[in-house]
């Protein structure tokens, strides 16, 4: 039975930004990371709050991504703003930094690990919240959760329906300045999610057919924004094929290759959608046994063949990011042997640990996992 779909308002095109006029908002703050701001997108949000007569300021998020320090500094920062609406202006970091800021600065008497899903946080009594991606790919503008690193290397997983942001404002001019490797990296994380959002636990007709959708259009957008960054035309397709999968993983969840690649993160520099490009194959070979006749039914996208043989559907997602440079192995990518060596059992205990892990089709083991990392670190093919 399907409980319930939820998604922001959406704005679409270059007059994106023009919706932010009309809400009515007194005190505005801007989070941004540095690179961001130097290419001047701050002045797009800029421009049509002060014409509604709010005030302005600009919140400086920190790069690495979201940790507790600094979603708590960013938190105290809204709250010197008093900020009743929050604009985040990034990749999807910045959004889930922020979301999770938003929540600090709402309720400061609730810490992150605490939120659950039922928890009742009234974030709007404080202020609302618009998302304006910068690349394309995570879907944050349409999602419910925020990860954040804690001190020792974990990661905290908050999720809140009340995070879905109020809008979300897809200008196709923002990614265009992704360098290629970037563009590849977060279209990895796009095609990923997709294929996971239909092969959830979770999963719906209204996200199943989402999922298609993304990965219709990703299929001819991701390479020509690869290839021509400045192809506005493919950036939107892109952009819009992004916010359905984000759509169709924060109501469907997302699933192993989410968990593992989250756990895996903390050991290594490889970027999470690299980390995700390289796994998502690997864990839908695993997931075959359990969702052949679905991908079957979904052939259309994801080849003719995706219900029938077990390692169709990952051939099929490494023969188009493949050409992107993601790599096929763990190893290609520079993760270090000794991670494999002597890090797995506590990547397999984080992964086995995630709310990924009990959306997935198939519920791995703390010992499944570690032969899955093994396999992605060796390209070997997954038949357990």
């Amino acid at each position: 039975m399907v409980a319930f779909f939820l998604a922001p308002r959406f704005a679409s095109g270059p007059d994106a930004f023009d919706a932010l006029r009309g809400l009515g908002a007194q005190r505005a703050a801007i989070v941004v990371d540095p690179a961001i701001a130097r290419l001047g997108w701050v002045d797009r949000a800029t421009d049509p709050l002060e014409r509604d007569g709010a005030s302005v300021e600009v919140a400086t998020i920190e790069t690495g991504g979201p940790t507790v320090a600094s979603t708590d500094r960013l938190a105290e920062r809204l709250g010197t703003i008093r900020a009743d609406l929050i604009v985040a202006i990034g990749g999807g970091s910045t959004i889930e930094g922020a979301q999770a800021a938003w929540i600090r600065y709402a309720r400061p008497d609730v810490g992150l690990g605490a939120v659950t899903p039922l928890t009742d946080l009234r974030l709007r009594e404080k202020a609302r919240f618009v998302a304006a991606p910068s690349t394309s790919g995570s879907g944050a503008e349409a999602g419910w959760t925020s990860l954040v690193r804690t001190p020792d290397g974990s990661t905290i997983e908050v999720a809140s329906r009340e995070l879905v942001p109020d809008w979300a404002l897809l200008d196709p001019r923002l990614p265009a300045s992704l360098p290629a490797p970037w563009t590849a990296a977060t279209g990895a994380e796009l095609v990923v999610q997709a294929v996971e959002a239909l092969s959830t636990e979770w999963s719906s007709p209204f996200t199943d057919a989402l999922a298609r959708e993304a990965l219709a259009d990703a299929g001819t957008a991701l390479p020509n924004a690869f290839r021509r960054p400045d192809d506005l035309e493919a950036r939107e397709s892109l952009h819009h094929a992004a916010a359905f999968a984000g759509l169709a993983a924060s109501n469907a969840q997302r699933g192993a290759a989410h968990a593992l690649a989250v756990a895996l993160g903390p050991e290594t520099d490889v970027p999470y959608g690299r980390l995700l490009g390289i796994l998502g194959p690997y864990v839908a070979e695993y997931n075959y046994p359990s969702v052949r006749e679905k991908l079957g039914r979904s052939a259309s996208v994801l080849g003719p063949n995706a219900g029938k043989d077990r390692s169709a559907l990952a051939e099929r997602m490494r023969s188009l990011l493949g050409p992107l440079g993601i790599p096929r192995t763990l190893a290609e990518a520079g993760v270090p042997p000794e991670v494999l060596r002597d890090r797995r059992a506590v990547v397999a205990a984080r992964a086995r640990a995630s709310s990924g892990t009990g959306a997935n089709p198939r519920v791995p083991s703390e010992e499944e996992y570690a032969r899955l990392l093994a396999a992605a670190f060796d390209g070997v093919a997954v038949m357990f």
